[in-house]
């Protein structure tokens, strides 16, 4: 029989809290009773799998490299697409004064995640630095 949902029925949230919690102990429970006889074999805990190890460190999408790369090169793009813009509106080949601002924000907001960007890696960098050995 479903249980009714209302007033009567409302669970107060440490109620709620603990049923979720023994729910989670027993699938923990479930998945090492399940887990336990490949665990007691000699050597399973000792070796890693090195298959594992091998492919947890190749990358299936682009590099690190390639994704900072393409992130310069898209900020040139749109400063340059900017400066062309400018450029144009000044020797009065155009007079859309609203793609040149929109193009000059777009390019100067691009900069500014560059820079950002840089500076959490530099950040990230400098503490791994400083961490003892």
């Amino acid at each position: 029989m479903p249980t009714p949902i209302g007033p009567a029925s409302a669970f107060n949230q440490g109620d709620l809290l603990r049923l979720m919690q023994n729910d989670l102990h027993a699938a923990n429970a479930a998945q090492l009773a399940r887990d336990l006889p490949e665990l007691q074999k000699p050597g399973a805990m000792a070796t890693p799998n090195l298959d594992r190890l091998a492919r947890a460190g190749q990358a299936s999408g682009p590099s690190f490299t390639d994704l900072v790369g393409r992130l310069v090169n898209d900020v040139d793009a749109k400063g340059k697409e900017a400066a062309s813009q400018v450029q144009s509106l000044v020797a009065g080949e155009s007079d859309n004064l609203h793609q040149t601002m929109i193009a000059m924000q777009e390019s100067g907001l691009a900069f500014t995640l560059l820079v950002e960007v840089r500076n959490k890696l530099v950040e990230s960098y400098q503490e791994l630095m400083r961490m003892p050995v």
